[in-house]
């Protein structure tokens, strides 16, 4: 869970009894996987079982290889239920997605 600090993440919550961890001591991968997540949750949460999708301006530029790839099965289990739309300027990234890519 997170504690907002207006639109972004503010603090992310711990087991019961633990202090709320500040973002900004999270590492940038780790701040970006947890921002990715709130994204997809809140997506989730919004769009329920009506019909919707969502765009992502390259949500996978700060994660090492190996979140990278967990980020992407994330991102492509999303990708079953609604229609996802992921522009990246990395073909690593874009292989990792796979979908339909368009070259530009």
């Amino acid at each position: 869970a997170a504690e907002l600090d207006g639109v972004v993440p503010g603090s992310i919550i711990r087991a019961a009894g633990e202090p709320p961890l500040p973002v900004e001591l999270l590492s940038t991968g780790t701040a970006g996987g947890v921002a990715l997540a709130l994204r997809l949750a809140v997506a989730e949460y919004l769009l329920e079982d009506a019909p919707g999708f969502m765009i992502m301006d390259d949500p996978l530029v700060y994660l090492d290889p190996e979140r990278k790839a967990q980020a992407a099965a994330v991102l492509q289990e999303f990708a079953r239920k609604k229609q996802l739309i992921v522009t990246t300027c990395d073909p690593v990234t874009a292989d990792l997605l796979g979908g339909n890519i368009i070259r530009l």
